[in-house]
């Protein structure tokens, strides 16, 4: 080679390479993760807002709603005909409360007055269910008030 010719050696190549290779490996993991925070809370606020719908009919029709809860299929139905299934990111862990026609379906409540059956819902990311990770809602709902609270339900 001339005095004059640039270039990159075949080492400086490879260094820059093995630089980025390093830096995705650590990225993308952190990327995936947002997501599945991102769809875990977005089905907790679909959850709550069908809650207080119910609720909400309940008081306005004065007929008691049902909210129907299935974890099995990972979808809520509500006797005003809505429905929706959640995120393939979010999954239903944990239900408590509420009456339990079969395993893994939860059946509740609105009365007119505002009062409900009551129930806690816990939900997480798929990969965080398997590995008990951090991304994990509970969405409780009060059986006295019908109030509906979102929460962080970490370890």
């Amino acid at each position: 080679m001339s005095r004059g010719a640039r270039g990159f050696t075949l080492l400086e190549m490879a260094m820059v390479l093995l630089i980025i290779a390093v830096g995705s490996a650590l990225v993308v993991p952190m990327i995936e993760g947002g997501f599945d925070n991102r769809e875990v809370r977005r089905a907790a606020r679909q959850l709550a807002a069908t809650m207080h719908y119910c609720r909400g009919e309940a008081v306005a029709l004065g007929k008691p709603q049902e909210l129907v809860i299935d974890a099995v299929q990972n979808t809520v139905r509500t006797s005003g005909g809505r429905s929706g299934a959640l995120s393939d990111r979010a999954v239903i862990e944990r239900i408590q409360g509420g009456f339990e026609p079969e395993q893994g379906i939860a059946q509740i409540l609105f009365y007119p007055n505002g009062s409900t059956t009551g129930v806690d819902v816990l939900l997480a990311s798929r990969r965080d269910r398997a590995q008990g990770g951090q991304n994990r809602i509970l969405v409780h709902l009060d059986p006295l008030v019908g109030t509906v609270a979102v929460r962080d339900a970490t370890p």
